[in-house]
């Protein structure tokens, strides 16, 4: 290859690298950084630092059945002697009853478990959270995750602002994605012939 095509590959490498490599690859390095610490979070409850998330609250809460389905309901106020066990209060017109357990026991009840935090009682949250970033932030190398309805990013919010940071990566997952986008880069220079 003579200098004058190493030149011109160079800059055709460099071209695609500023257009098409980040409107491209950001992306799907986003989607797949997202994929990653949702899998870490929901199936081993722990963040970005290997640590887990603080455990589901056992201070004691209130609630009713209109926020719970039935066999839930069921379990704890599904008859007369049950409901006559419960600490009632009315707020706002509305009677509640006490769960002791808390919001911990509020997901026992309803199946979900409990050994550790996963953020995952309905998974609206999580299945609102996506690549949010614009075309012109790939341009510029980034690709930001996040909720894009207002009451999932309040959501994503108070559970991030009472148990930590949730969408943070860990390094293991940095290296992954920081060598998924090298394979990309090394992969223009060698479709261009350098």
């Amino acid at each position: 290859m003579t200098i004058e095509q190493f030149n011109i590959n160079l800059e055709r490498s460099i071209r695609e690298l500023q257009t098409e490599l980040y409107s491209k690859t950001m992306p799907r390095l986003g989607s797949e950084a997202f994929m990653l610490l949702r899998q870490r979070v929901q199936e081993t409850g722990t963040n970005a630092e290997g640590s887990k998330f603080p455990a589901y609250s056992t201070k004691p809460m209130l609630t009713n059945c209109s926020t719970m389905i039935l066999s839930a309901c069921d379990k704890v106020a599904g008859s007369k002697e049950k409901r006559k066990e419960l600490k009632w209060v009315t707020v706002k017109g509305h009677k509640l009853f006490t769960l002791p357990g808390g919001y911990k026991q509020y997901r026992e009840i309803h199946g979900r478990q409990t050994s550790f935090v996963d953020f995952s009682f309905t998974n609206k949250m999580w299945n609102d959270i996506n690549v949010i970033s614009s075309a012109s932030d790939h341009s510029q190398g980034m690709a930001i995750i996040g909720a894009k309805e207002d009451k999932e990013k309040k959501k994503l919010a108070g559970n991030t602002a009472r148990k930590g940071e949730i969408l943070d990566l860990s390094p293991k997952e940095i290296e992954y994605l920081t060598n998924m986008f090298n394979l990309s880069v090394l992969n223009v220079f060698k479709e261009n012939g350098l």
